[in-house]
């Protein structure tokens, strides 16, 4: 079965991220590219933050955008170094993270308002 890589392709500053950690590296098992974007929302686990207002969580890492993320092929070569395309379908490296540029929770507006972490920060 085929290897997956996952590639951010929007800024970090992209406001499409919504909060949502950027991930490089994710590498997934699965028989298609969009099989591999399904697997991998599935095993993001992101971190809960509270809900403002009546928003509700969104576990979704944003893998299914193709705006955000490319999904490509790993060759033969760099296959083998995960097992090769013998295996269990899921993701077989996770990768690592990173947080966003703008931020929807901690924006401008939350800080003139004091309640980002930023405005806490001058307040001392």
């Amino acid at each position: 079965m085929p290897l997956w890589r996952f590639v951010p392709v929007a800024s970090r500053n992209d406001s499409h991220w919504q909060d949502r950690r950027i991930w490089h590296g994710l590498i997934v098992r699965a028989p298609s590219a969009a099989m591999a974007r399904i697997l991998a929302e599935r095993a993001e686990e992101r971190e809960s933050r509270g809900a403002m207002g009546n928003e509700t969580h969104s576990y979704r890492g944003g893998f299914a955008d193709a705006n955000l993320y490319w999904v490509q092929r790993l060759s033969d070569d760099e296959a083998r170094k995960y097992g090769g395309e013998a295996g269990e379908i899921g993701v077989v490296d996770p990768g690592t993270y990173e947080e966003t540029t703008l931020s929807v929770e901690y924006g401008p507006t939350m800080v003139r308002r004091g309640r980002g972490p930023a405005s806490r920060e001058a307040a001392k």
